[in-house]
């Protein structure tokens, strides 16, 4: 009996140990050994050094002023003028799409459904579909369009033309392809990607849809984006 007393007790020892040595470990391995295979993820678009430097863990970073997407606005399907990306507490996921569209936009709109069905509990995120054909789409077109997919429930807007040019967002904003191909009738080209976007207004990620893993990776780095806003955001 004092045997298995002692080795329960033994066991509760290195429990304890491991749960009280694991949390500082792990730290150690993922910030300062840098092998954190879920790193802060990256900023895309044009980079320019401000000059000045920000001290991080005793050292001097110099700053940095990444490309930011100007907020826009354009008309929903209910009509509504909508101002996207104004909201600097937000995380946004956006793509372009056409209803017309014969090619890969039904899937693309399934996979955005998909990520917009994880976090439809999350007041951070919103999600904001764009059509390139804004002569045909208009907000009733995309009413019925998106009745399917329920997307008062998950914040998700469909948008069409507006007080901004869609063509200007897509080039300038998001920086992906959006043009009218002239070699067929009713069709556009554009981006297949999921765009990622944080609460700063940077491109955090590109996500093609036509691989699922993409937007498995997508679901992944939504989540560590929220971590790391959350974080950013705590005064401790």
């Amino acid at each position: 009996m004092g045997t298995a007393a002692q080795a329960s007790g033994l066991k509760k020892i290195v429990i304890l140990a491991v749960i009280l040595i694991l949390p500082g470990f792990l730290y150690y391995l993922l910030e300062k050994k840098g092998e954190n295979r879920y790193q802060k993820l990256p900023i895309y678009g044009e980079k320019v050094l401000t000059g000045t430097f920000s001290n991080r863990m005793g050292k001097q970073v110099p700053d940095t002023l990444f490309h930011q997407i100007e907020p826009f606005s354009l008309t929903d399907q209910q009509g509504r003028p909508v101002t996207v990306l104004a909201n600097d507490t937000g995380i946004a996921v956006v793509n372009f799409f056409y209803t017309r569209c014969a090619t890969f936009c039904a899937h693309m709109n399934d996979e955005m459904n998909r990520v917009a069905d994880r976090f439809s509990a999350n007041g951070m995120v919103n999600f904001y579909t764009i059509t390139v054909d804004t002569v045909y789409d208009t907000p009733d077109v995309l009413r019925k369009y998106a009745e399917a997919y329920q997307p008062a429930t998950k914040k998700w807007h469909f948008l069409t033309t507006g007080k901004d040019d869609v063509y200007d967002i897509a080039r300038n904003g998001f920086l992906v392809d959006a043009v009218q191909d002239t070699t067929r009738p009713a069709s556009f080209i554009h981006s297949s990607s999921l765009i990622l976007v944080d609460s700063h207004r940077r491109i955090r990620g590109y996500y093609d849809v036509n691989h699922k893993k993409e937007i498995d990776r997508l679901i992944d780095e939504l989540k560590l984006l929220l971590v790391q806003e959350i974080r950013e955001a705590s005064p401790y």
